[in-house]
């Protein structure tokens, strides 16, 4: 095995065991495996409350939404009921960024709740075709809701960016990695003191 091959696998396993014990720390070895953790960033992310403001707390959510969104990818993939072939490179959220407040009308079929808030964010996507990274932009419309415990995502419609891409049309996708992220990261936010 090469070297790159053995860091990969590495790199899978350390993720999907530190998924569960210390999100930061995992991601922070992933994505600066090169340089050493920034103990005072990661000081910062443990004892801050989750913000009360909507704008605030999406703000937040993105710096840390493609490590949230990467290790749910990994555990989608490589989870007992997937048979993902040996060399298969997974995608991978590099980017989340560009909020957006101000609400459009609604045209979807479902209801929302009256005080549903709306908030528009863009990821960017690696993903491996034919051995070569190409990367997507993805839109995404998100309806948050305040209840007691804090700030929970309500819906979320999804699209990539282009008519060549995957998956091109809008449509609801509460089950995708990104509502799994987003999610996940709502439930610890809120956990902090």
């Amino acid at each position: 095995m090469n070297a790159n091959k053995i860091l990969s696998a590495f790199i899978c396993v350390y993720l999907l065991i530190s998924a569960v014990a210390t999100p930061t720390i995992a991601v922070n070895f992933v994505t600066n495996h090169g340089h050493s953790i920034n103990a005072s960033r990661y000081e910062l992310l443990v004892r801050s409350p989750c913000p009360a403001d909507l704008e605030t707390l999406v703000d937040r959510l993105l710096q840390d939404l493609p490590s949230y969104a990467n290790r749910v990818i990994v555990r989608s993939h490589f989870s007992p009921n997937t048979n993902t072939p040996p060399g298969y490179a997974l995608p991978q959220i590099i980017l989340a960024g560009r909020p957006e407040f101000e609400p459009l009308p609604l045209n979807s079929g479902d209801a929302l709740p009256d005080n549903a808030s709306q908030v528009f964010i863009t990821t960017l996507e690696r993903q491996y075709r034919g051995g070569k990274p190409v990367e997507i932009q993805q839109y995404h419309w998100l309806f948050f809701t305040k209840t007691e415990k804090g700030w929970e995502l309500a819906k979320i419609f999804s699209r990539f960016g282009t008519s060549a891409d995957i998956r091109p049309l809008l449509g609801q996708d509460s089950e995708s990695e990104i509502a799994e992220a987003i999610r996940l990261w709502l439930r610890d936010c809120q956990a902090k003191p």
